[in-house]
């Protein structure tokens, strides 16, 4: 007891660390999921097609110049400049115009030439202005004119310029509908708990890692180790009180941690199976315990504090990537793919959007749920093996010595 005493008072003797990797990597995640629109029941959806000011210089005059005027005044906003080196250079660095087009003379005839030649269609000339993504949204629509305008050239040799315009107009004016249909209940809510789930996979271990390696450090000081060892207490009751110590950490971590999640996705909630919830939050306890079991093995390699700090910010930071926390997986290389399931981080991330992700809680949900938790127990389990082993070879050593 008085082991399990002395433990807490080291743990609670790093104040800086407990607000630094406990409360603010905690919070970090809530500005991490702030920016994440959330659906919820009373929102109502709409679609409206991007707007963007653009300008168009004709110095070809033909009969495709002017219908791809014509088309980009009736497409966007059209913005009159005028065509001088100046001015098209004001439009442009004031943010007057979003994206300027340039058809050079013999647009036209270079259009129609390549077209039915077979060779690449010339490209326009164009410029953003200070809204990049509209100017650019606008310049592809633009090129996507181009290329309609030269399929009608392809297709019909002998059509005129003009006829190759109507055709491409024709071509144009033809667009997909869109249909908006409203979330059914508050999944973006669940999305977002997700979100912030998989960011605490990087809190919780790093902050584990750090507070508890470090107080279990404390005990493996020589002259601490001389005293202990020349006492009463075996080495196995004075590890128990000191892993005991730092469970008390690792649920408290644990509860602020979900007590952060509720606060931030807690309103966009409402439509979300409170078991299902309680589940994902849940799973953050077993995941708690990997941290603990490696802050242990890094205790019992003797390690310095700075070592630990080390190796708890930079292998956790590895364990989240490898879990998806920093960049969706699905986005990564597949060698990537399959080294994160050598991570922890991955198999709690897959139970968590495996239950946020489901209608209600079935047998099936659950025997998934418990694989998952299950394979990040064995990694637990595995690090204090590991770590009990090697204790016990430097004590062997130490002994002999």
């Amino acid at each position: 007891m008085s082991t399990f005493r002395t433990a807490l008072r080291v743990v609670a003797g790093h104040p800086i660390y407990l607000a630094l990797y406990v409360v603010f990597l905690s919070l970090m995640g809530v500005f991490v999921v702030g920016d994440m629109g959330v659906a919820t029941s009373g929102e109502k959806g709409g679609y409206a097609a991007y707007e963007a000011r653009v300008a168009v210089v004709d110095r070809d005059g033909t009969a495709l110049s002017d219908a791809l005027a014509a088309w980009v005044s009736d497409a966007f906003e059209l913005v009159d400049v005028a065509d001088e080196p100046l001015a098209l250079q004001d439009g442009v660095a004031t943010g007057q115009v979003d994206c300027l087009v340039v058809l050079p003379e013999g647009f036209e005839r270079e259009l129609l030439e390549a077209a039915r030649a077979g060779d690449e269609v010339p490209a326009l000339e164009v410029a953003y202005g200070q809204d990049v993504q509209a100017g650019a949204l606008a310049a592809q629509a633009a090129s996507r004119w181009v290329s309609l305008a030269a399929g009608a050239a392809a297709l019909e040799p002998a059509a005129s310029a003009t006829e190759v315009a109507h055709l491409a107009q024709a071509s144009v004016a033809e667009r997909a509908e869109v249909d908006v249909r409203e979330s059914e209940g508050a999944l973006g809510g669940a999305d977002r708990l997700v979100t912030y789930l998989n960011f605490s996979t990087y809190s919780v271990m790093s902050s584990i890692v750090v507070v508890a390696g470090v107080s279990l450090a404390a005990f493996q000081r020589p002259e601490l180790r001389r005293r202990t060892a020349a006492g009463p207490v075996s080495p196995a009751c004075l590890s128990a009180g000191q892993v005991a110590a730092c469970l008390v950490l690792v649920v408290a971590v644990w509860a602020w941690t979900c007590a952060v999640a509720l606060a931030s996705c807690g309103g966009a909630l409402a439509g979300t199976d409170p078991a299902l919830v309680a589940c994902a939050l849940g799973s953050v306890l077993p995941f708690a315990l990997v941290p603990l079991a490696l802050a242990f093995l890094l205790a019992q390699l003797g390690l310095s504090e700075d070592a630990v700090n080390a190796c708890g910010n930079i292998g956790a930071m590895m364990l989240s990537f490898l879990g998806g926390a920093w960049v969706p997986l699905s986005m990564l290389p597949d060698v990537v793919q399959m080294a994160a399931r050598l991570s922890p981080s991955y198999w709690v991330s897959q139970a968590v959007a495996t239950v946020l992700h489901a209608e209600a809680l079935t047998p099936e949900l659950a025997a998934e749920l418990g694989t998952n938790l299950g394979i990040v127990l064995l990694f637990a389990v595995t690090l204090f093996a590991v770590g009990l082993a090697l204790g016990r070879a430097r004590r062997r050593v130490a002994g002999a010595a």
